[in-house]
């Protein structure tokens, strides 16, 4: 199966499945520079390409600027010209992290991503956004520019352990929530145990699928792309409270957009626990309180504080208010100005 995005100016993202091994039919080793970390190296070094290898750091400790520095010192030792790739082989962090540095070099060399988590098959790269983070606040410094290629090989997913797994499916179950129907019951089966490889690769390519239309349709996040934010924006407030996987940040963030959208009257009742049943079956909190007591954090009126202090600085801020993804039902989302006031209020409240 291959899904193509078409970006602006002409630019192709193809994605594509197949295994790990075949990434180097993809890649010229002689003008290529791979950008991994060392576990990912460890267990999979023996399926990369006879390429120079830069080791980042692990998690979203690589999205700082100072790894992007020393990355630009690798390229730069490498003699990565205009004309080189950069291949991101790993997680969601390499790839923010290599992706951003690839669309800076030498003002943009091409890169590739070869994802080897599930949260990086299905969201991270996907979509053309790259980005490092920049004084506590998440993915602040970034572009817009498509991977050439994404190549992904599902069978890596035996490999996750339980909470990487269940980290992916926070944007497994938002992409669920947007598209409704089919899917939606689809990644519920999955939920309730049928994980075999036929299912992994529809509940893989699916999600992959709905992000591609979004993305293909509004690049720059202008209009319907700001809907793949549902979750992201008490989520990312949660992400830098806790520490805890980007994933089960945003599974608390979609139960916390799900209880305002019933709040305001725009989500009703049953839908709402149906979100919420489904984000805990997938191994997920259902609430900032939750969220907190998985972190170890004590869930008090500072720890509130901070997550609503945090808010401000969403990229999604218009003035007093905040363009947030809210879901009217499972299936439909929409983007509703919500004021700053009345959602620092509401954490300051919610479960």
């Amino acid at each position: 199966m291959d899904i193509t995005i078409m970006g602006l100016g002409g630019a192709v993202s193809r994605i594509s499945f197949g295994r790990l091994a075949g990434i180097a039919e993809l890649v010229d080793p002689a003008r290529t520079v791979l950008v991994t970390d060392r576990l990912i190296r460890r267990i999979h070094g023996s399926s990369f390409p006879p390429c120079p290898v830069v080791e980042v750091a692990r998690g979203e400790a690589a999205k700082s600027l100072a790894s992007l520095e020393a990355l630009y010192g690798a390229f730069m030792e490498n003699g990565l010209a205009r004309d080189g790739l950069v291949l991101a082989v790993g997680g969601g962090a390499v790839s923010d992290l290599a992706g951003f540095a690839a669309s800076t070099w030498l003002r943009g060399v091409g890169f590739g991503f070869a994802p080897t988590t599930l949260l990086a098959m299905v969201d991270a790269s996907v979509g053309g956004k790259n980005g490092v983070d920049f004084r506590g606040t998440k993915n602040l410094v970034g572009t817009f520019s498509q991977p050439g290629f994404v190549r992904i090989d599902v069978e890596l997913l035996s490999t996750l352990p339980d909470l990487e797994f269940a980290s992916g499916m926070g944007e497994v179950v938002k992409h669920a929530v947007i598209a409704g129907g089919a899917y939606y019951e689809l990644v519920e089966s999955a939920a309730a145990g049928a994980k075999g490889a036929d299912t992994l690769e529809r509940l893989v390519a699916g999600s992959v699928e709905i992000k591609a239309g979004v993305v293909g349709r509004d690049e720059r996040e202008s209009g319907e792309r700001r809907k793949l934010n549902l979750g992201h924006t008490v989520g990312h407030a949660i992400e830098s409270a806790t520490g805890l996987p980007h994933g089960h940040c945003v599974g608390s963030g979609l139960a916390t957009a799900c209880r305002l959208a019933l709040r305001r009257g725009t989500l009703g009742a049953a839908d709402c626990d149906r979100i919420t049943r489904l984000i805990e079956r997938c191994g997920l909190p259902t609430s900032i309180a939750a969220a907190a007591a998985l972190a170890g954090k004590a869930d008090g009126a500072g720890f509130r504080a901070l997550l609503g202090a945090s808010l401000p600085a969403d990229k999604k801020r218009l003035g007093s208010d905040l363009l947030m993804a809210l879901p009217s039902a499972i299936g439909s989302v929409a983007i509703e100005a919500v004021p700053l006031s009345d959602l620092q209020s509401f954490v300051m409240e919610a479960p």
